[in-house]
C-alpha cells in the first residue's frame, strides 16, 4: 500500500491539539489545503460519521470515520471505483508540554499504485502544509 507521512512536534499537550485536529468541519478556517468540509451526519467526529471534503486541485470526496480513539487518533477513508484512500491523524505525548502529530495518507486498491504516483507531489505538499498549519494554529492558541 503506497503511503506518505509526516511528523511534526507541537509545543502543546494532546488535550490542546485534539480539539483542533478533530474539529474537521472547522479545517477550512485555518487549513489552506481544505476548501470545505460538509458533515453528512452531524458535526461531531464519531465512528461512522461521513463528511464531503473539497480541496484545491482535487475532486470532492466523501470520507467515513473508520477508527476513533479520542485525544489520540482518528482514521477516515474515501473510496471510488478501484481506489481506497486512507488518511490517519494521530497525536502522541513527547513530554509534559510537547506532543508529536503524525499525518499519514495511503492509496490502496487496483488503482492505488498509479494514483499514488500521479498524486505524490500534491499529497506530500498537502501533508506538509497540514502539519505546519496544525502546529501554527495550536501554538498560537497556547
Amino acid at each position: 500500500m503506497p503511503s506518505y507521512e509526516v511528523f511534526i512536534d507541537i509545543q502543546a499537550p494532546p488535550d490542546l491539539i485534539w480539539p483542533v485536529l478533530s474539529d474537521v468541519v472547522a479545517w477550512p478556517d485555518w487549513l489552506p489545503t481544505v476548501t470545505s468540509v460538509q458533515p453528512l451526519q452531524g458535526r461531531s467526529l464519531k465512528l461512522g460519521s461521513r463528511y464531503t471534503v473539497k480541496q484545491p486541485k482535487l475532486r470532492p470526496a466523501t470520507w467515513v470515520v473508520t477508527e476513533l480513539v479520542p485525544l489520540q487518533r482518528f482514521t477516515w477513508q474515501a473510496q471510488s471505483p478501484g481506489l481506497l484512500m486512507v488518511a490517519e491523524h494521530s497525536v502522541e505525548v513527547n513530554s509534559a508540554t510537547s506532543s508529536r502529530a503524525r499525518l499519514r495518507f495511503s492509496f490502496t486498491g487496483l488503482l492505488g499504485v498509479p494514483f499514488s504516483w500521479l498524486y505524490r507531489t500534491i499529497t506530500k505538499s498537502y501533508l506538509a502544509q497540514e502539519a505546519t498549519s496544525l502546529q501554527r494554529k495550536v501554538e498560537d492558541k497556547a
